[in-house]
């Protein structure tokens, strides 16, 4: 009895929220709130649209009326158009100051009627203006809410510290290869974006500890500091590190110099965007085919080919054989070019003669396909 009640009621402030047939909320709360109350809802942002749109029509019809207020006491009734005006103002405020002068019949029910219309649009003007004020405020609440839960669920997942040009291509890269991802920003329009684009982020400062919190540092997988200074960066890395002990964390550092200081703070990978440019664009001079082949992988949603990084795990049934026994590029059609050992050591075109053993990581060019069967091999996780 007391559930029937509370679904009753749920429904009754649904529909004072909700306008008919539409919803208020995004896609995940949407199907909690209509477990509780079995009805359907839209998006808030929805919903705001709809108040903004009425409210312009009610803001014009409004004026309508006062333009055929004036227009009416002026030829109808024969007003001064100052008299006309004042008569007009005073009808629709409702402030109880005699007429101008004796209206006769018509104009006295021309005035009652105006008097409900004006009434009647004034008031839809200031609900839907109120429904915005309130529906924008609702909207960061649910927003925050609802990425705050999704957020909450998230493991191994990586932390972008930075939502610059850098941030971006990250991002794009992680969110191409199914990576889960949590951005840390804090300008204003750079969280626009990443609310539209349906990023998960925390809105805040990097360097904050509490930030980190809530981006789920303890159960996050790695750490990439791409914040706009180096004194940032530095910073960031080495809350990071106290914070997590087995994160790893990948830092920008753009002077000269720092990138030791980044290492003994706590980071495993220092990268120079101004070094690694300046290799590359003088690879592109001396090696322009090779600089090509290898800008395929970085632009891999434009080909069909792809490096990936893949562990031989106890149960792969290649596990202690050799190279060319393990009929690799058969089964899978993926070719190794190299392979790292347990020690961090790298074999670069193995020999078909070299062991494979399990905790090696293979190094495989391939089809987006034959990694991913390259992949069931390796984990064991293959019936074939």
């Amino acid at each position: 009895m007391q559930s029937a009640k509370m679904r009753s009621a749920f429904r009754r402030c649904a529909r004072r929220l909700c306008w008919p047939g539409g919803t208020i909320i995004g896609e995940q709360t949407y199907r909690e709130l209509s477990a509780l109350g079995g009805r359907s809802f839209g998006t808030l942002r929805d919903r705001q649209r709809v108040s903004l749109h009425a409210l312009k029509a009610a803001a014009v019809a409004l004026l309508l009326l006062l333009i055929a207020a004036v227009l009416y006491y002026k030829f109808a009734e024969h007003y001064e158009l100052v008299d006309a005006v004042f008569m007009t103002i005073i009808t629709i405020s409702t402030v109880g100051y005699r007429e101008v002068r004796m209206l006769s019949p018509a104009g006295k029910m021309f005035t009652v009627l105006f008097i409900l219309g004006g009434l009647a649009t004034a008031t839809l003007a200031l609900r839907y203006g109120a429904e915005l004020v309130v529906g924008g405020q609702l909207l960061d609440f649910w927003g925050r809410r609802r990425r705050m839960r999704a957020i909450e669920k998230l493991e191994n997942h990586h932390i972008v510290c930075g939502y610059g040009r850098m941030g971006q291509e990250i991002i794009r890269q992680l969110i191409r290869h199914g990576a889960q991802l949590v951005v840390i920003e804090r300008d204003p329009d750079q969280l626009a974006e990443l609310s539209d684009a349906g990023v998960p982020f925390v809105a805040g400062n990097a360097t904050d500890d509490e930030m980190l919190m809530r981006a789920g540092i303890k159960r996050a997988k790695s750490l990439v500091a791409v914040c706009s200074s180096d004194e940032d960066n530095l910073f960031l890395t080495l809350s990071a590190r106290a914070l997590n002990p087995d994160l790893y964390i990948v830092a920008r550092c753009a002077g000269p110099g720092a990138s030791d200081k980044f290492t003994r703070v706590g980071a495993n990978r220092v990268i120079s965007p101004y070094v690694t440019g300046g290799r590359q664009m003088a690879a592109a001079l001396v090696r322009p085919v090779l600089v090509d082949f290898l800008d395929l992988f970085l632009r891999a949603e434009e080909v069909d080919v792809d490096l990936a990084q893949i562990t031989i795990g106890p149960q792969a049934r290649f596990a202690g054989k050799k190279l060319a026994d393990a009929a690799i590029r058969e089964q899978s059609g993926a070719g190794i070019i190299a392979v790292r050992g347990p020690d961090g050591r790298f074999h670069t075109n193995p020999t078909p003669d070299y062991i494979l053993e399990a905790g090696d990581m293979l190094i495989a060019l391939g089809t987006p396909d034959q990694l991913t069967r390259l992949e069931r091999l390796a984990s064991g996780s293959d019936t074939a």
